[in-house]
Order: C-alpha cells, then structure tokens, then sequence
C-alpha cells in the first residue's frame, strides 16, 4: 500500500508538469490559437497570396475573391476589410502608413492614401493577371507591377499613370525586387529573369542566364546577394547583379517554393507547397526545414525582425512565430 501510494503522488505530481508545460506553451504561443485537431472557430477558407507587415502592429493580408485582411495589434485579430472588389488579389505593398497598393486579376490595381479606410482602383492598362508589386519604403511615386504574358509596368507618379515596358516575349511574370533605386530583377516562367540597372532604372529589362527552365516564383535580396526560388525546390543566387547565378545549397525542398523574404543579410525564410518554410540564421548558407503542422501550400512569408514573422497560403492559412519559426501558431479571422 505504501509502494502504491508513492507511486499514485509520482504520478500526479508528473500529470501536474505535464499540464503546467502545457499551459507554458499555450502562455508563449503568441497572438492566436495553437493548431488543434478541430480547430474550426473563426474559420476561413480563402487562399491568402500575400501578407505585408508595416509595422510590428499593424499587416495587411490579401487573397482570392478580393479577400482584404488587416490587423492592428500585431495579429492578435484579423478583420475584413472591404477592397470593391471580387477579383483574386496576389500582391500588396506599403511604404508607409497610409500609402500602399494591392495588384491582383482582372489588371487590377488598387490604392489606399489613407491607411487603407479605402482603397482606389488605378488604371493599369491591362486585364491580364498581375502577380507582384513593389515600391521602394517611404518612396510612393516610383513603382513597379508584373503580371501574366509579360506584362512589366511603371509608374513615375504613384499610380496616377502606369506605362508598359518591354522586356521579352510573353512568358508568366511572377515578382519583381529593387535591391535599391537602381538594381532590379524580375523573375517568371521557364528560368526567366530580367535585370535592370542605374543606366535604365527600369526603362530597359535585360535577359539574364539562370541555367533553369522551372518557374521562377520569388526574389528577394541580403546584402550584396540576390536569390530566387522556384518550382522543384531551385535556389538561385548571384553577387556579381546577375552576370551568374549559381544554384544555392541542397536543401530537403523539391516541391514548389513560393516565396523567399529576408532580415538583414543574415536571417532568411523561404515558403512552399505542403507547408514547407526554411530558414537560415547564416546568409544562406545553410537552410533548415521547420515544422508548421500544417498541409497548405504556404504563398507568402514576412518577417519584422529575426524573431517575429508570418506566413499565409490556401484554405485561410495564417501562421504565426515569435522564435525565428522553430514553432509556428495558427491565427484566425475574426
């Protein structure tokens, strides 16, 4: 009887750990619920393609059917916001707290001037799909979108007026990046990259080599260094503007990869299909697989810092990480 008494405390004292770790992990999660079989509150099931943070309190999430999301403490809560429009929405930028564009089918265009309490539909000239969008941070005049069949568009005056350029052929674009006021790149379909430089500053796109014919979905820079990622898990990466771009080190990734966004020259996270996000703490150096508990195709990944981030994709997906995405936490519209 003694043994068996000893043995029931052990046991409760145990269950008491058990449930006090729990309660632990639940306290640190973050802003959100933790992913949970069932978990179907606040459900929401549009693909999101794109979350964009301005601050550490305040993001902006777009996705299909016009889906328009914002938060204002940090993710805690997402609300819907009206966009005046039913079209799939892929991109969104801000370069400042009231200023920022969201570009989506149709050739849409839309722009907020007042922190997003409405937004305006430019003139794009264009009704094919648009895919990525960029403006340089607290520069709202200069800006580029590209989209479906080629289309590569410029805006000198905040969207008031957007004028085609030429680059080559009609391939799918998928996203363009500005490492500064001169050096941009834009990535698409068949191993396709364009490169502009301070000579041309966007008026002229040059064909670059990338030695791949997979789709290019994603670029973005660290330092001196450029990379782009793709369908069957291809990283790419130059520091010489493009004149090579050597394949970047193996990783476990060989599905489709979708994004890739970087904190300084050191932290990096690229997102994918099946739920995959990688991470690097080096430059890129090394990439390691992090769980997300989670099957969706994962679109888009922004991080505030080297700590803080969140990643969208299909069926409502919003993840949430506060540990550089050792562990993530799923978030839910409100």
């Amino acid at each position: 009887m003694k043994r068996s008494g000893v043995f029931l405390a052990r046991l409760g004292r145990l269950a008491g750990l058990i449930i006090a770790a729990q309660l632990a992990i639940t306290a640190c999660a973050g802003p959100g619920e933790t992913l949970q079989e069932g978990a179907v509150e606040n459900a929401f099931t549009e693909s999101l393609n794109e979350v964009y943070f301005i601050n550490a309190g305040e993001g902006w999430i777009v996705g299909n059917r016009g889906t328009l999301l914002h938060t204002r403490n940090g993710g805690a809560s997402w609300f819907s916001e009206p966009s005046g429009t039913t079209q799939d929405l892929r991109a969104i930028r801000f370069v400042d707290a009231n200023t920022g564009w969201a570009v989506g089918d149709g050739g849409t265009i839309l722009q907020t001037i007042n922190s997003g309490l409405g937004w305006m539909r430019q003139a794009s000239g264009t009704s094919n799909r648009l895919n990525g969008v960029f403006f340089q941070k607290n520069d709202a005049n200069v800006g580029w979108v590209v989209g479906d069949n080629g289309t590569i568009l410029h805006t000198p005056n905040g969207g008031f007026s957007w004028v085609t350029q030429i680059g080559s052929g009609n391939r799918h674009l998928r996203d363009v990046f500005f490492r500064d006021g001169d050096h941009g790149w834009i990535v698409g379909d068949d191993g396709l990259i364009f490169y502009t430089n301070s000579g041309t500053r966007g008026a002229l796109w040059i064909s670059q080599l990338s030695g791949t014919t997979r789709s290019l979905n994603a670029v973005n820079g660290a330092g001196n260094a450029v990379w782009v990622v793709g369908d069957g898990g291809v990283f790419l990466k130059t520091t010489n503007e493009g004149v090579s771009w050597l394949r970047g080190p193996q990783t476990t990734a060989t599905g489709i990869l979708t994004d890739i966004k970087f904190y300084g020259a050191g932290f990096g996270w690229v997102a994918g299909e099946d739920g995959i996000i990688l991470q690097t703490t080096n430059g890129g150096m090394f990439w390691l697989a992090r769980p997300t508990r989670t099957g969706a195709i994962l679109r888009s990944v922004y991080f505030i810092n080297d700590k803080t981030g969140w990643a969208v994709g299909d069926n409502g997906t919003i993840l949430y990480t506060v540990d550089g995405g050792m562990f993530w936490v799923r978030q839910f519209k409100h």
